[in-house]
């Protein structure tokens, strides 16, 4: 039997997608909160990992990986977290964010955040995970592409919120499995977008 975590890929791509998805994550979660550290207006203290999983490594199926990346202390203008489960989404598709339902129902179970880094321009360049699993020249690719990405940071009740809007869609680039797409005009419902 296939593990339902595969979303129809074999288990040697599963491993060398979530292995390389952990390292993307783990360098925008630095690039943030080294960009949070320049402001005046947003604190992040105490960053550490959250649970199983967050170095890449395949967990066999059993074993819970769902939940949140990281665990910050976080304070903004509008919010104050202590020991916020924050997990991290890495959008290289301009236009949009699509949420699997049961990773949402996860997060909002440990009351987490949400932090997206997405792409906002559609510049024509392909900035998906590569082939080959490149990960230098990958970062050469994104580094070149930086000014155009973006941040925002949704709290745990815009989750609740999203969660029970009701736009519960099969997502046939995702396994068929149920989720949320959220278009990008309707970012601003949802969280503050932020320029790093």
């Amino acid at each position: 039997m296939t593990d339902k975590r595969f979303d129809n890929r074999s288990k040697a791509t599963f491993k060398k997608d979530i292995k390389f998805g952990t390292a993307m994550e783990t360098y925008f979660f630095d690039k943030w909160v080294q960009s949070c550290d320049d402001r005046d207006d947003i604190s992040i203290y105490n960053c550490r990992d959250n649970g199983v999983g967050n170095d890449g490594e395949y967990v066999e199926t059993g074993t819970n990986t769902s939940g949140a990346d990281y665990m910050v202390d976080y304070f903004d203008s509008e919010y104050g977290f202590t020991n916020l489960p924050l997990e991290v989404k890495w959008v290289p598709t301009a236009g949009k964010l699509s949420l699997k339902i049961n990773d949402l129902r996860a997060y909002q179970k440990e009351n987490a955040g949400i932090l997206f880094i997405y792409n906002s321009v559609n510049c024509g360049t392909n900035l998906r995970k590569p082939k080959d699993y490149d990960y230098n020249n990958y970062i050469d690719l994104i580094e070149s592409k930086f000014k155009q990405f973006r941040w925002g940071f949704m709290p745990p009740e815009n989750i609740s919120k999203l969660i029970n809007s009701g736009d519960i869609v099969n997502i046939p680039y995702m396994g068929n499995k149920k989720g949320i797409i959220v278009k990008q005009k309707d970012f601003h419902k949802w969280f503050k977008e932020e320029q790093f």
